[in-house]
């Protein structure tokens, strides 16, 4: 890390505030920036740039690492290490998924720093770009603490390379803080010129705030029953302060280039075609869970993880591949066609089969034929269908019970894709009355799957509500995953609720760097997750 915690000369590669495209501006001297606004304005949006080259890794870290995916990739890859529950501390992907929120960090660190301090910036120009600095410290370090735990809180690059692992309340409230900060002086996504949408906005910051209490709620084990409602009230609080938004009435307008920042977009990556990026100028994402058009001879790096039908001896009937997720849908709900692809209509007399079902979000239907440097669908971060979800949730783990407000959030979310109106009770999209804190939990849960498969949720979904290794396990033990020995989620262990500190950070500093339970280089011997799953726990 110690490469990043250092005053930038200030930012070698900058981005213009059009469309978040990159364009290198060069060095400005430290001592005389910022020299203009538009100084100001180009070092605030080189923030955004590490964002957009970890689409990928983000997806395997998170995606790849659940029962939902599996890898297509050479078995002896990052990408399929992650996927078969084999990644250590030398794993390419969760190298660049850490240097890249720290490098955001270290950017806004420097706005922060230098433009707070400027008197030649234009007031009201400062407090907005001092709020995306903010907003965009907070999304990375709630990354960082989700997949790391405890994890160095740099917030003045000079301090980079003495500050150690900061305990986890300590992030989260930074983070929290960072977010008040960021609510306050951020405008409305309705007041940004149209070259500037893309940003943050108060509406960014206040749907991460729900966001950050409720995850923040269910993880801390040292908050008594008192903290941990308050921090849910709080995350009902501010997604109801969530206004502006709306429901698409398509699932699929979400991921439609042509309705880029749509009504139902909070916060998301913009990926536009021609733009630098880690590897490749488009959403490199998109291009890893479909490329080659209508084509079953190249396949994609990950899958839907498919399952086998067994007979009644338990053995696999070869003949009856099948996803399991696509078969859970209800197949009047548009979300089943609009998140798995199986068929493609070529017109009205042609259809087009695929051997494994792919991800249909981030199809460009325009281009069946994109490569990873021209699919330039955004990456949706948080989108209001998710902060609908995440009231209900709080709701009912504040409560103990689901109410009236929590049955309607979620209600909301399942008459749209099962194209009701939103505002009147249906009798095929409403959950049934009655349900107790557990019940609806279990609905919440599921429904998270339906609504946001391959947003980037689901490990980190699975180890907030502490289901993780169950989850796997079972999917395991049930025969559901085809083929497992090389789809691998059966090696699934508890140390993977946290992810290892990259080797390359260690190397510098292995005390400061001190490793997770689990992987190789640690000193910790006794498990700290054994009692997140009883009777789970490596089983």
């Amino acid at each position: 890390m110690k490469k990043y915690f250092y005053i930038l000369a200030i930012v070698a590669s900058i981005v213009s505030c059009t469309d978040l495209d990159l364009i290198p501006l060069g060095q400005i001297a430290d001592s005389n920036f910022p020299k203009t606004d538009d100084d100001a304005i180009a070092v605030t949006t080189a923030i955004y740039q590490p964002n957009v080259g970890i689409s990928t890794a983000l997806g395997y870290a998170i995606d790849l690492t659940s029962e939902l995916q599996t890898n297509g990739e050479n078995p002896n890859s990052a990408g399929a290490l992650l996927g078969k529950m084999e990644w250590e501390p030398t794993n390419g992907y969760v190298s660049s998924v850490w240097n890249a929120l720290y490098n955001t960090i270290t950017r806004a660190n420097d706005v922060i720093d230098k433009i707070g301090a400027s008197e030649i910036v234009t007031p009201a120009l400062k407090t907005r770009l001092l709020g995306e600095a903010k907003f965009l410290r907070a999304y990375a370090y709630f990354y960082l603490v989700q997949l790391w735990g405890e994890v160095p809180l740099v917030l003045h690059n000079l301090d980079g390379d003495k500050i150690p692992r900061t305990p986890v309340n300590e992030v989260y409230e930074q983070i929290v803080s960072d977010l008040k900060d960021a609510a306050e002086s951020l405008p409305v996504y309705t007041e940004y010129a149209d070259s500037d949408k893309g940003r943050a906005s108060k509406g960014a910051a206040l749907a991460y705030l729900s966001k950050v209490y409720l995850v923040w709620g269910q993880i801390d084990d040292s908050a008594d029953a008192a903290t941990r409602k308050t921090r849910f009230s709080e995350s009902v609080k501010y997604a109801d302060l969530v206004t502006g938004y709306s429901l698409e009435e398509n699932f699929l307008a979400n991921w439609d280039k042509n309705n880029r920042n749509g009504k139902e977009a909070i916060f998301s990556v913009q990926h536009i075609q021609g733009q630098a990026s880690a590897t490749s100028g488009g959403n490199h994402l998109v291009h890893c869970s479909f490329y080659g058009g209508l084509s079953n001879s190249l396949s994609p790096h990950v899958y839907s993880t498919n399952y086998y039908e067994l007979d009644a001896q338990g053995k696999v009937i070869v003949s009856t591949i099948v996803n399991k997720w696509f078969n859970d849908f209800d197949d009047r709900d548009q979300r089943k066609r609009g998140t798995y692809l199986k068929e493609y209509r070529i017109n009205a007399d042609s259809v087009f089969v695929y051997n494994f079902v792919r991800y249909r979000k981030y199809v460009d239907t325009t281009n069946l034929s994109t490569t990873a440097t021209t699919i330039d669908i955004n990456r949706t971060v948080i989108r209001y269908a998710e902060v609908l979800l995440l009231k209900a949730e709080a709701i009912n783990e504040r409560d103990g019970t689901p109410n009236a407000e929590a049955y309607e959030a979620i209600n909301q979310v399942r008459r749209r894709a099962f194209r009701q109106p939103l505002n009147s009770a249906s009798e095929i999209a409403d959950l049934p009355a009655g349900l107790d804190y557990n019940g609806f939990k279990a609905k919440i849960q599921q429904e998270r799957v339906f609504e946001l498969t391959y947003e980037q949720n689901r490990w980190t979904d699975l180890v907030r509500w502490r289901k993780y290794v169950q989850t796997l396990k079972e999917a395991v033990s049930k025969k559901y995953i085809a083929e497992d020995k090389e789809v691998g989620k059966h090696n699934v262990k508890s140390h993977y609720y946290r992810f290892p500190i990259p080797k390359a950070e260690r190397d510098i500093d292995p005390d400061r760097f001190w490793q997770n339970y689990g992987y190789d280089g640690s000193t910790i011997t006794e498990n700290p997750y054994k009692n997140y799953e009883p009777g789970w726990t490596d089983q």
